[in-house]
């Protein structure tokens, strides 16, 4: 013991203490992440997982950490904390929603570059990218490379298809630089590469194969020249010709090749062969170059020497011109396959690699096939430069599946696979690959339906029954509550429904705006039924004096929503233009019988051609209403036709001719007893006809002998109305209207 502690100290003297993790302070921290559910680990990929997040009370060292989270379907991310103490507040990351790339093009197994970097090869998807531009590269060899910029956007699939076109072989130029010493060059100047003509001045060609060519100038009066000019890849190479006279005399030349489809060549100028001979006069002196072809033969060549006045015959026979050697050059190999198959035009010829350095020039298809791969199919041309060399790349054949995915009456839902969108409703989805597959079905008012499955590859499809639990509310309610609206009757409006009436009036004001709005979602009060609030506005008129009103109905509605009980609030305020004004408050209780005569399923399914009658409604309503007239107390006249206008006189004692004096007017209250009949004329309107009685009915207006007004006699209740109202032998308030209900 004392040896370590000595050494300890030491240690600790050196700064060289390292402190074991597990001797470490550590602290709890909370992590989470937006969405939820991703995979956090500590430091690097390859670390165990802490778990997914939201994670509480993760203990962790003191000091500063990497953290990293991966989610399925978002862009893997990082984030640098360091713990402490305390550490309040928790560590959050907000991932991004990654988008998906798809790269094919016209040769599979081409390399795929992503930004740089290789991802895979051809046809090849590439998941979780960030949004965002994105640079995709396919390069291959003997192909020019191919590159697209791609958009990508989360949750989203790009597709890049791209042609990778052959590398074209590196050419050189050659330029041919013509003069005549003795004068300017004639106009009928005439120069060849390998017979065939240049053009520009000077002539030139800017795509010529690399090696040895034969350039040819002539011209009238000249002696034609030929020379060899060597050409490297990229380079250009410049040929000085000075043109020299011809002599006095030519001689001439004689082909004869008794060879169907021969041809011959004069220094590269071809001969036009007729019956097996040609006949070249004018012959430049010197030696020459005479080049024969034929079909299926060697190409021979001849050196002659023309002389002055004389005539040159080259003749060949049949066995001068040798058949054609095979020295075509085609190799296939499949290094990674040994036991591929190798076809050449459809005959098979080994397995593995095969070679030939004979073959005939030519167009061949070539084909490897491997038990568990898909086939490998190129095109190519057998030279002997440059050689057919083909190296076949093989792929596993993708295994796939076919899911069929159902869910009783959610015919419009979105499918998901492993939180991808497919982009189709239920039904059929094929090329599911093989495995581990996560299903999610999606629709509005049900909570997602999850499941993991594993996909057998082939074609008979997998029944999947999707089971979504519905958080809302079903077509065939919502149906059922806009079928029963009702502005008059007991059952209040959901929130999200509305309603706007108008209304004629007997009895009471002529015109009638109102307004309704529903205040409660539907099921919120689940242990009271079908409980329901709303509210809303209203204004009546004679267009000289107004009523606004503020009113609220609470209700209930039972047995399909075919009954509802309630009541309803009231409170309204009178303004006119005699200086006449009041306040009033009423409250009655509500009872509706509902009839749907549409239909509910119809309904639900909204077809208008069946359903467009909304619903029949019966209502009863009674209670009490409380009035304070003219609440300032202003004193007014019953002089002349005024009296109409009274808040004092329900009815006028002389028919205008009493002058009487002023008077006031308090608080009074009446009862009141209607009857409503609402009927759905289409599925938005409704046609609304009311009655409303006040009780008790209307005395006679009391005067003294002196016309002196006394009281009001036994009709105690008054509201600013006209007097022809209370000239009824019932004092009955009649109201039709139309009412809009969304």
């Amino acid at each position: 013991m004392q040896f370590r502690s000595k050494h300890l100290l030491l240690a600790a003297a050196a700064g060289t203490v390292t402190v074991p993790a597990w001797a470490q302070p550590r602290s709890a921290v909370s992590i989470e992440s937006v969405p939820p559910g991703a995979t956090v680990r500590d430091g690097a990929p390859t670390a165990p997982p802490l778990g997914q997040t939201p994670l509480r009370r993760q203990q962790l060292t003191r000091g500063p950490h990497h953290l990293l989270f991966d989610l399925p379907g978002y862009v893997p991310g990082a984030l640098d904390v360091t713990v402490g103490a305390s550490n309040p507040r928790p560590f959050s990351l907000a991932l991004t929603q990654g988008g998906n790339v798809y790269v094919a093009a016209d040769i599979d197994g081409a390399p795929i570059y992503l930004d740089g970097a290789q991802v895979g090869t051809t046809p090849g998807r590439i998941n979780n990218v960030p949004p965002g531009a994105h640079i995709v590269e396919l390069r291959m060899e003997g192909r020019e490379p191919a590159r697209e910029t791609v958009n990508v956007t989360s949750g989203a699939l790009a597709t890049v298809n791209v042609t990778l076109r052959p590398r074209v072989a590196p050419t050189g130029t050659v330029r041919v630089v013509v003069s005549n010493p003795a004068g300017p060059v004639p106009t009928d100047l005439q120069v060849t590469l390998d017979g065939v003509p240049l053009a520009g001045m000077p002539p030139s060609s800017d795509a010529v194969q690399p090696g040895t060519h034969i350039v040819q100038v002539s011209a009238s009066g000249f002696r034609s020249t030929r020379r060899e000019v060597t050409v490297a890849a990229g380079q250009a190479q410049a040929v000085a010709i000075d043109l020299e006279a011809a002599a006095a005399t030519t001689g001439s030349l004689r082909v004869i090749v008794p060879v169907a489809g021969a041809q011959a060549f004069l220094d590269g100028d071809g001969l036009a062969l007729s019956g097996g001979r040609v006949d070249q006069p004018s012959v430049t002196p010197g030696q020459h170059t005479v080049r024969v072809t034929a079909p299926g033969r060697d190409a021979v060549v001849r050196d002659v020497v023309i002389t002055a006045g004389q005539q040159r015959v080259l003749e060949l026979a049949d066995t001068d011109l040798p058949p054609a050697a095979n020295r075509g050059v085609l190799r296939v190999t499949a290094p990674q396959n040994p036991e591929a198959e190798i076809f050449v035009d459809s005959q098979s010829v080994g397995h593995g690699r095969f070679e030939r350095t004979n073959a005939p020039e030519s167009d061949v298809v070539v084909l490897v096939r491997s038990p568990g791969f898909d086939d490998f199919t190129q095109r190519c041309h057998v030279a002997a430069i440059p050689p057919c060399e083909i190296t076949a790349a093989l792929h596993r054949t993708a295994q796939v599946g076919t899911l069929h995915i159902q869910a009783l009456g959610l015919t419009n839902a979105m499918v998901y696979l492993n939180d991808e969108p497919q982009g189709r409703p239920l039904g059929d989805v094929p090329n599911v690959p093989a495995g581990a597959v996560r299903i999610t079905v999606r629709a509005d008012n049900y909570e997602p339906w999850i499941r993991e499955v594993q996909v057998r590859p082939g074609d008979n499809a997998q029944v999947i029954m999707a089971a979504p639990r519905r958080i809302g509310p079903s077509d065939l309610d919502v149906a059922r509550r806009r079928a029963a609206i009702s502005t008059l009757g007991a059952a209040p409006l959901m929130r999200g429904d509305g309603a706007l009436d108008v209304f004629a009036g007997f009895g009471g004001m002529p015109l009638e705006l109102r307004a309704t709005m529903g205040f409660v979602p539907y099921g919120t009060f689940r242990s009271f039924g079908n409980f329901a609030v709303d509210g809303g506005l209203a204004m009546r008129t004679r267009f000289d004096f107004y009523e606004f009103e503020l009113r609220s109905r609470a209700g209930w509605r039972f047995a399909s929503d075919l009954i509802s009980a309630g009541v309803e609030l009231r409170t309204y305020g009178a303004v006119g233009v005699r200086s006449s004004s009041g306040f009033g408050l009423a409250m009655q209780g509500n009872l509706s019988f509902h009839f749907n005569l549409g239909g509910d399923a119809q309904n639900a399914a909204q077809e208008s051609s069946n359903a467009s009658v909304g619903a029949f409604a019966i209502s009863l309503h009674g209670g009490f209403e409380y009035n304070l007239d003219n609440p300032g107390r202003v004193n007014v006249s019953l002089s002349d036709s005024r009296g109409n206008w009274s808040l004092c006189d329900n009815r006028t004692a002389d028919n205008g001719g009493y002058t009487g004096a002023s008077c006031s007017v308090g608080g009074t209250m009446r009862g009141l007893a209607g009857l409503s009949l609402e009927l759905g004329i289409f599925r938005h309107l409704t046609f609304v006809a009311s009655g409303t009685l006040y009780l008790p009915f209307p005395d006679d207006v009391q005067y003294d002998s002196a016309g002196r007004f006394l009281g009001p006699g036994s009709n105690t209740t008054r509201r600013p109305e006209t007097a022809d109202f209370w000239n009824l032998s019932l004092p009955m308030n009649v109201r039709l209207g139309i009412t809009y209900k969304f």
